[in-house]
């Protein structure tokens, strides 16, 4: 195959990324504005139709083995059972909700709030179109719209590794860290390959100082595309879950940082492109906290350990020994944060003179998640133990997965 036509499958590619994302945010956005049911199926159609084009075209076939990745992944998620707390009382219960009332707002009544009625549902708003088209629901078949919404971010991250061995190893690694959490029904999984390729689409767009990859000659073409990609990525990212508006908000720090440390200049196509981006979750917050929906921290069962306030909270576990065990055995000790640091750490000592600025990048955004997570469990106002061991897993995996990436884009040649 010669260069031309590859550069030309690659550009159609990521183009093809472009189409899906837009589908998967119309679909949200026409449950959100209570649109006909016509359009929803139409553009759920279409979206089914990108999907099946990428895995049937011989254009891609030298992307067969992410075919075989997103097939194996759909055919796990269709043949699991539903056992996980959180993916079965909250996310398919919010997307049998969305089906059953016709209504993307229905949670806004409030009932049993421990379920999380103030979470962002662009996930659960798929699933309830998938179960409106087939005109039945179980609790299996839905949630496997999200292995639909892992398609795009992964192509993405593989556009961007040229190598295939590095794709190869890339998507290996996505099946050992994270493989279970994206079959499961819940979202965590979802917000760690989103919080990966936005981080290396915005570092593209604003840090890095190439964006000529495409087959495309016109510049301007070039930019928009990845442009428009990278708002896509981040309304989905802050649509999934509350951590995933938190994510965003961490990258548009760093940019603004990064951007300031380089002495770029700032323009309009910054504002409007954070302005997109943002908009579609605050006017979510708006319309929740209006309706008296908040965000909780609570589990089954689970009654709050501590009433003082959130400084007296801190200030409590912070004089307490045992937490730092607890900590250190949750937040430090988890294998798979150990084998993405050392991954990293490989990474940088043999590549950090050619990729420094993406390095720092990456650890920047890194840090400020990781002492994020620090915050949340000395503060919560419920169990640290019990808090830790429910949720410290599938939070860690952002962080395990970006260290991961960007390892291995690192080791890329000067010839890619």
């Amino acid at each position: 195959m010669n260069v031309k036509s590859t550069h030309h499958q690659d550009s159609k590619l990521l183009i093809i990324c472009l189409l899906i994302s837009s589908a998967i945010f119309l679909n949200y956005f026409f449950w959100a504005i209570n649109a006909l049911s016509f359009f929803k199926y139409v553009n759920f159609s279409i979206l089914i139709f990108l999907i099946s084009y990428f895995l049937v075209s011989r254009e891609f076939k030298k992307y067969n083995f992410i075919k075989l990745f997103f097939l194996s992944l759909l055919i796990l998620c269709l043949g699991s059972a539903l056992t996980d707390w959180d993916a079965r009382s909250v996310w398919l219960f919010h997307a049998k909700r969305i089906y059953i009332d016709n209504d993307l707002y229905g949670g806004f009544d409030n009932y049993m709030p421990e379920l999380m009625n103030a979470y962002p549902l662009i996930a659960p708003s798929l699933s309830a179109t998938l179960a409106k088209l087939i005109g039945h629901w179980n609790e299996i078949f839905p949630k496997s719209t999200n292995i639909l919404l892992v398609l795009p971010a992964v192509l993405t991250q593989c556009f961007f590794l040229k190598d295939s061995k590095f794709k190869l190893m890339w998507l290996m690694f996505i099946l050992l860290f994270s493989g279970r959490i994206l079959i499961n029904g819940r979202t965590d999984g979802l917000v760690a390959i989103y919080f990966v390729s936005c981080c290396l689409v915005i570092f593209k767009l604003f840090i890095g100082k190439n964006l000529n990859f495409l087959s495309i000659k016109n510049k301007k073409i070039n930019r928009s595309i990845i442009l428009v990609l990278g708002i896509l990525f981040g309304i989905i990212l802050t649509l999934l879950k509350n951590e995933g508006f938190v994510i965003m908000f961490i990258i548009f720090i760093s940019t603004i940082f990064f951007k300031l440390l380089t002495k770029r200049n700032f323009s309009f196509e910054d504002l409007f492109f954070w302005i997109f981006i943002f908009l579609p979750i605050i006017i979510w917050k708006f319309m929740a906290t209006t309706g008296g929906v908040y965000p909780r921290i609570i589990g089954f069962g689970i009654e709050a350990v501590y009433s003082e306030s959130l400084t007296q909270r801190i200030i409590i576990r912070l004089t307490d020994l045992d937490n730092y065990k607890l900590i250190l055995d949750y937040l430090i000790l988890n294998e798979k944060f150990i084998i993405s640091l050392i991954i990293f750490g490989f990474a940088f000592l043999k590549n950090f003179k050619k990729n420094e600025m993406i390095f720092k990048f990456v650890i920047f955004n890194s840090i400020i998640y990781y002492f994020l997570l620090y915050f949340i469990y000395l503060s919560t106002p419920h169990d640290i133990s019990w808090h830790l061991n429910s949720s410290a897993h599938r939070v860690l995996i952002s962080i395990v997965l970006l260290l991961t990436y960007f390892s291995i884009l690192s080791f890329q040649g000067k010839k890619n």
